[in-house]
């Protein structure tokens, strides 16, 4: 009986908050909480890197059995957010973010795969949300981005695992200016509990500084020759969840 008393209480004094219904966007509304996001990158610098191994072949030492060098890449980041409502609405939004791609070579399952980083950043976002329902339970939000980034470029890192090749600053930092836009359904539970999903792009405007000196002894290739700059996309789905509350 003292048992069933005190989580009796217990109940009534924590989660109390969790029957009052969702209140949705307002003015005076706060979202604080996480996300994560996967997908694809592209552009031209992801491209190079397909160009840079084609017709490279890499001969497994157990079997013998020689293999066409093909790459796939990986797009995921995950980190915290903060929105503030001043007006209904119309909310400003800000993120700290950590990004990576992952490249990975594509022998088959039957055989010996390799992953490796090949582009990584911490960075910071912010800009305006807009959402088209206010005090509703759910309601849809666009959010355009700009922000900074801080970031390493790892060039052709499967190649430098499996082929014979000469390399020369092969890591650059690539600090960069970052836009892009989120279109997301936000879903609002009684006691504030808060989540989304949507849709994810970024553009990060990479410079190098100097052109790659990166060769293939394969097929003598130079990695993106004359190259100094690039934009990288990323399209990625989206998940957030979090506590929204008053001010």
């Amino acid at each position: 009986m003292l048992i069933v008393s005190a989580a009796v209480s217990v109940h009534a004094a924590q989660f109390e908050e969790l029957e009052k219904p969702p209140e949705g966007a307002h003015k005076g509304q706060i979202l604080l909480g996480a996300f994560a996001s996967i997908g694809v990158p592209y552009g031209r610098i992801i491209k190079a890197q397909g160009t840079f191994v084609r017709n490279s072949t890499y001969t497994f030492r157990d079997n013998f059995i020689i293999k066409k060098i093909m790459l796939q890449h990986l797009f995921y980041s995950y980190g915290i957010f903060f929105e503030y409502m001043p007006v209904d609405h119309l909310g400003l939004k800000a993120k700290i973010k950590k990004s990576n791609i992952t490249q990975r070579s594509q022998f088959g399952a039957e055989y010996q795969n390799w992953s490796k980083t090949l582009y990584g950043d911490y960075s910071i976002l912010i800009g305006p949300t807009v959402h088209f329902t206010t005090r509703k339970q759910w309601d849809i939000c666009v959010t355009p981005l700009v922000g900074y980034a801080i970031g390493e470029y790892n060039a052709a890192p499967i190649a430098r695992r499996l082929i014979y090749t000469m390399f020369g600053f092969r890591k650059k930092k690539a600090n960069n200016v970052v836009i892009g836009s989120e279109l997301n359904v936000c879903i609002y539970f009684s006691g504030g509990f808060y989540m989304s999903f949507g849709c994810d792009w970024a553009m990060n405007m990479l410079k190098f500084g100097s052109a790659f000196q990166v060769y293939n002894l394969q097929t003598y290739k130079n990695f993106f020759p004359g190259g100094r700059s690039s934009y990288l996309h990323s399209v990625c789905f989206i998940l957030s969840a979090g506590y929204a509350f008053s001010n």
